[in-house]
């Protein structure tokens, strides 16, 4: 028994739908069946680095010379995600998950003779989405005129081809902006990107009361992101009238679930170069 022909997608965007291929059959065999089995590949014919699909038997026509014989035309076999096994669905989810449609051969194999695959292109490309993985702020507690230095892990999983600013605002507890504080510029690539520890120093005239030190990722919108409302991220500060209780290694966690209209708010204040007031000055 042998595969004479292998069709495959040229594409499946979505390996969780069903999507199916067409191959054709030739031959004779001794035995009434046939095991036909499906092979998610990294060569045409290749037998390594290929994961198991799906197996199915078929039965074979009599030809009356004490042979039978497969089936004539095209015979087509469709596959989803939750149809494959399990590790085929490790790959395909991989593949679902990729930045980058990720290249396949379909391979499909009678009873264990030689396998022929068609090459298909398995996922879609994704857009680039930036939000925070950590980020630390010490102290928490200061008086006017006091420094607190910040840092941050930004994490995009698809690579960003364009540099982009990291804005950085003083707001009230409403998230109001009181200040455009600085940008922080963030480079190309994917992966994470690390704020090394940047100081703010406060003026000595800002009102003592809790305030919010928030970063906004791609401050300009330069980036076209597969979700633009998980680009924030904010510390609290607290300023006081009096010296504040020092404790050694206070420090407090960026937090990154503000409310969704946080970022759209903070836009209406876009900041333009040269912008200053009274509040507060970045140095690194």
């Amino acid at each position: 028994m042998g595969i004479t022909t292998v069709t495959a997608p040229t594409t499946v965007a979505n390996p969780y739908s069903t999507f199916t291929i067409s191959y054709g059959l030739n031959g004779s065999s001794l035995i009434a069946t046939s095991q036909i089995r499906f092979y998610l590949a990294t060569t045409p014919q290749g037998t390594s680095n290929r994961v198991l699909m799906n197996s199915r038997q078929i039965t074979l026509g009599w030809a009356g010379n004490g042979l039978y014989l497969p089936p004539t035309g095209t015979q087509t076999a469709s596959f989803s995600y939750a149809t494959v096994q399990a590790s085929a669905q490790t790959v395909l989810a991989a593949a679902a998950s990729a930045c980058a449609p990720q290249s396949f051969y379909i391979q499909v194999e009678a009873d264990f003779g030689l396998p022929w695959g068609d090459d298909t292109l398995i996922g879609t490309t994704k857009l680039p989405d930036f939000y925070f993985t950590a980020g630390t702020l010490t102290p928490t507690t200061i008086m006017p005129g006091g420094t607190v230095s910040f840092s941050a892990d930004l994490y995009t999983a698809c690579p960003v081809t364009t540099s982009s600013t990291l804005g950085v605002f003083l707001t009230d507890t409403s998230y109001n902006v009181l200040s455009y504080i600085g940008g922080i510029s963030v480079g190309t690539g994917a992966g994470t990107f690390s704020v090394p520890s940047t100081g703010i120093t406060f003026s000595t005239a800002i009102a003592p009361g809790t305030y919010y030190l928030v970063l906004v990722a791609d401050l300009d919108d330069d980036i076209a992101e597969s979700n633009e409302a998980n680009n924030q991220g904010a510390f609290t500060v607290q300023v006081v009238a009096s010296q504040p209780l020092t404790v050694q290694d206070s420090a407090s966690a960026l937090d990154s679930n503000l409310p969704g209209p946080v970022r759209q708010h903070i836009e209406q204040y876009a900041p333009t170069i040269g912008y200053v007031d009274g509040y507060a000055s970045m140095s690194r």
